[in-house]
């Protein structure tokens, strides 16, 4: 006869459920669950169609051959991460290779190498060699809680990083190159965006100048973050800003100031495929957004 599950009830055994206690709640056995970081679920969240920007956090690194910020509060198991960083230099940034200590059967440590990003490539602006390069990976506890960028090797490399975090986008979908698109521009106040692909559009502006100190994105555009840093006498000002991607430009990038060089790159967060094909309707958009052509209401 199997163990019978027996529960004291003050004055008497009673017969019990087993259960099995996980973090603070008792759960029934065969349930699965997964602990996001914040609670139990029994499946990660569906994708999204449009997975939303639940956090972004940016500085700026002087002095030093590493770069290293922390990922913004409450990311969570499944989230994807996109990690920019831009940098002077001969050299290309590139992610540094974390370690982890893990403890052996026989006591003390040893450290374990993994790189948990997705290296896609580089923009760079020619003739000051200022890098711009993104990775974008899913997160979990083993990728850590923060993105270290290794900038040139050399102490005087200023670099300035961003890391913004996306819910609910399609994991199995990321891409190898998360740059879609890239393109440049010298002696501008202002930038005609390159159209978007689909899902999520995350728009990624650096400028080189000594007078710019603010920027304009065109209606539709949420979530703007921004950071300043200095390279030598001149100084970088790298913007962000999110859209639903669209086959047509969303519009003009204004800035405050004539720089003299601009680079923006275009980033897809992929999400949830939607099934009837339909286009996505775009406030102000008179081409990507025709009633009966592009776009359908249901």
């Amino acid at each position: 006869m199997a163990n019978e599950v027996r529960v004291w009830d003050g004055q008497e055994w009673r017969s019990g459920r087993l259960g099995i206690f996980e973090h603070q709640d008792q759960a029934a056995p065969g349930v699965p669950a997964i602990f996001d970081g914040s609670q139990w679920r029994q499946a990660r969240p569906r994708p999204a169609e449009f997975p939303p920007h639940v956090g972004g956090v940016a500085a700026s690194f002087t002095a030093t051959d590493t770069a290293t910020l922390a990922l913004p509060a409450g990311v969570l198991l499944g989230d994807v991460v996109v990690s920019v960083c831009a940098s002077y230099g001969d050299a290309e940034p590139t992610p540094e290779v974390a370690r982890r200590p893990r403890a052996t059967p026989l006591g003390g440590s040893v450290e374990t190498e993994f790189d948990p990003l997705r290296m896609g490539y580089a923009m760079t602006l020619d003739p000051t060699k200022l890098h711009l390069k993104v990775s974008m990976f899913e997160w979990t506890p083993d990728k850590g809680e923060s993105v270290t960028w290794r900038v040139s090797g050399a102490k005087d490399t200023n670099a300035v990083v961003m890391n913004l975090v996306y819910r609910q986008a399609e994991t199995a979908r990321l891409p190898a190159d998360p740059l879609v698109d890239y393109s440049t521009a010298m002696g501008v106040d202002r930038h005609q965006l390159q159209p978007g692909t689909d899902h999520q559009s995350l728009y990624i502006a650096v400028a080189l100048s000594r007078e710019l100190t603010g920027a304009r994105w065109p209606a539709g555009f949420t979530n703007p973050i921004d950071v300043f840093g200095a390279f030598g006498d001149m100084q970088v000002h790298m913007l962000a800003a999110h859209t639903v991607g669209a086959p047509s430009s969303p519009g003009l990038l204004q800035l405050d100031a004539t720089v003299p060089e601009l680079g923006v790159a275009l980033i897809t967060v992929p999400g949830r495929v939607n099934s009837d094909g339909h286009g996505v309707w775009i406030l102000g958009d008179s081409v990507a957004s025709t009633l009966g052509t592009t776009t359908y209401l249901e």
